[in-house]
């Protein structure tokens, strides 16, 4: 899957108003202790949508003066644990690099803030992930004067699609009916959202004409019965069956949409269809 980046930078530079006031005893004091942080982050946002091109990842950084700056820079690191593995950083876009305001004199005042919110698009599902943002504050002489480096916690990023999937084909033979099998195909829905209408495919033999049933839906985590009568099975040519065959569905995984039937070594009798 392709991964798209996008960044917004918010730059604000707040020229002092006018000379501070010398602080002093508890009243200095005061304003001390409410003095905003040199760095901070926002929340990490997480947006989950049914179109991949949607899911997205965000974070506001905000940076302050420090005294002697002559240059901000932040670098944003988006780490992803998928399922099973652990936390990887997305390499993608600007990710990994420092950044300086387009202002190159911001941050050299006492009151100026510089904003940059920073959203990664297209990201996998399922999914966590985490920013982490390195702050650098540089001299006239290039020299660093301070680094801070902060993380988020973790959000999560869900697979909202539907994804069907042929679970299990029951075989039986058909009282009356020699040489015939009846196919009864369990059909379920594993995503989060329903499927809407689709068909799926029974084709009895390598070569045969397939023939279709029509499901109207399955639910989130819902599950459908369809049923077959066909050739008995033959377990050097056995059937094959495929949920939406003619990708009516956005099902994000396909790979488990087409099972093979598994022939009975013994056949229990069964009356009717």
């Amino acid at each position: 899957m392709k991964r798209s980046l996008a960044t917004l930078a918010v730059l604000t530079a707040l020229a002092a108003a006018g000379a501070l006031a010398a602080a002093g005893g508890p009243i200095g004091a005061a304003r001390a202790a409410a003095a905003p942080p040199t760095a901070s982050l926002s929340s990490i946002s997480c947006h989950e949508a049914l179109d991949p091109l949607q899911r997205s990842v965000s974070v506001t950084s905000v940076m302050r003066h420090l005294a002697g700056t002559r240059t901000l820079s932040v670098r944003f690191t988006l780490l992803q644990q998928t399922p099973g593995r652990s936390a990887q950083a997305v390499t993608d876009g600007d990710l990994g690099e420092w950044l300086t305001p387009a202002d190159p004199t911001l941050g050299r005042r006492g009151a100026d803030v510089w904003k940059l919110s920073k959203s990664v698009y297209d990201v996998d599902a399922p999914a966590g992930y985490r920013f982490r943002v390195s702050f650098r504050w540089e001299g006239a002489d290039g020299g660093v004067i301070a680094r801070r480096t902060l993380q988020t916690r973790r959000c999560r990023v869900r697979e909202l699609r539907p994804d069907l999937l042929v679970r299990r084909v029951s075989v039986r033979s058909v009282a009356g009916k020699p040489g015939h099998d009846h196919y009864r195909v369990l059909v379920a829905n594993r995503g989060l959202t329903a499927s809407g209408p689709f068909s799926v495919q029974f084709t009895p033999r390598a070569g045969a004409r397939p023939r279709s049933r029509f499901v109207t839906t399955i639910k989130g985590g819902g599950r459908a019965h369809v049923s077959f009568v066909g050739p008995a099975c033959d377990t050097a040519d056995p059937p094959t069956v495929v949920a939406d065959p003619t990708d009516q569905v956005d099902d994000y995984d396909r790979s488990n949409n087409t099972l093979t039937v598994r022939c009975p070594q013994t056949e229990t009798p069964m009356a009717g269809d």
